[in-house]
């Protein structure tokens, strides 16, 4: 029963910090291969009030999953709520460009 879909079962003890190096890479992978076949300047999207780019959106996800993704800020911050505010962040900046995150 464990042997099937080992790397899924390690995982998933510990979904939160995994979707973030999932995220990471993938992320990544997309604004390097979708960039090539879609202007990812092209989508308004509203974050905050604002208007962004697809581009600046994964900019800034890339950005705080590197940041998250450091063991020490995210097991052991020095700042619990930093490392929970740019969490947060991180999730909310995923849900408003997830419908555009295809090519």
């Amino acid at each position: 029963m464990f042997k099937k879909n080992k790397k899924l079962r390690e995982e998933c003890w510990n979904i939160d910090y995994s979707f973030i190096h999932w995220l990471n890479g993938h992320l990544k992978i997309f604004k390097e291969d979708a960039g090539q076949v879609i202007d990812l300047e092209y989508h308004r999207i509203s974050y905050k009030d604002e208007k962004y780019s697809l581009l600046e959106l994964v900019d800034k996800m890339i950005t705080l999953t590197d940041y998250l993704k450091n063991e020490n800020n995210y097991y052991f911050p020095e700042n619990e709520e930093d490392t929970i505010n740019k969490t947060n962040e991180l999730l909310d900046l995923f849900k408003a460009s997830f419908f555009y995150l295809w090519w």
